[in-house]
């Protein structure tokens, strides 16, 4: 009797459907590798994001803080020039640094303030300068002087009377970079001259005014105290 061995083969309904199952296994894989390298994706993305929410949170309190230190101005106590009965306030404090006596600038008797935000460079600069004999030429004309100096334009001429004295004043913009710089003048008794400056090199004009007024509001003038010159510290 002879045997006869049967196929082994699949029939094809079974054959497809084995191959289609494996398929899908692949896919589901392949689904489950992209999410897993999406959620990664994400997890950088928002790692990404934070980290530039952090960033944008400290730029935000540096010039909140920036803005706070400018807007809280302290003036020192009136620094009196012997012999002159004149004397002048400052600002001290909150990034303002000064020497807090007169010296000499271009050889007449001067007292500054320097703004230091960050490192040795300052930010803005007071300097007043007493002349015991006043110039000739008019305010108008050292306004322009100084404004061509500085590579600027005069913005504004004004007057500013104080308790004290009437300041003859300009607001000097730069040319081609944001500096601000207002110049004040005034006659004292006796013949001599008070010269104010603020210079500011960052756009903030409202810190310049700010400083300019102050100063100027607090200067006062003791005609009991005056002599003849100036006495050298």
């Amino acid at each position: 009797m002879r045997s006869y061995a049967k196929s082994a083969r699949i029939p094809l309904g079974i054959n497809a459907a084995i191959e289609t199952a494996s398929l899908q296994t692949k896919c589901a894989w392949i689904s489950i590798a992209s999410s897993m390298s999406d959620t990664s994706t994400m997890r950088k993305l928002g790692a990404d994001k934070i980290a530039l929410l952090g960033l944008f949170m400290a730029a935000l309190l540096t010039a909140r803080f920036v803005v706070g230190l400018r807007s809280v101005l302290v003036l020192s106590e009136p620094i009196l020039l012997r012999g002159t009965g004149l004397s002048v306030s400052v600002p001290i404090g909150n990034g303002w640094q000064s020497e807090g006596k007169w010296g000499y600038l271009d050889g007449v008797p001067a007292l500054s303030s320097s703004f230091f935000l960050a490192g040795d460079k300052s930010t803005a600069l007071v300097i007043c300068q007493y002349l015991a004999t006043a110039e000739t030429t008019t305010a108008r004309m050292w306004f322009e002087r100084e404004a061509e100096e500085a590579n600027g334009d005069i913005a504004e001429i004004n007057e500013k009377p104080t308790d004290m004295l009437i300041f003859e004043w300009a607001r000097v913009k730069g040319r081609e970079d944001p500096l601000t710089i207002l110049l004040g003048r005034a006659d004292l008794p006796g013949g001599g001259q008070l010269d104010i400056k603020v210079f500011e090199s960052t756009g903030d004009s409202r810190q310049a005014e700010q400083v300019f007024n102050s100063v100027v509001e607090n200067v006062n003038l003791d005609s009991g105290r005056r002599t003849v010159g100036v006495e050298r510290n």
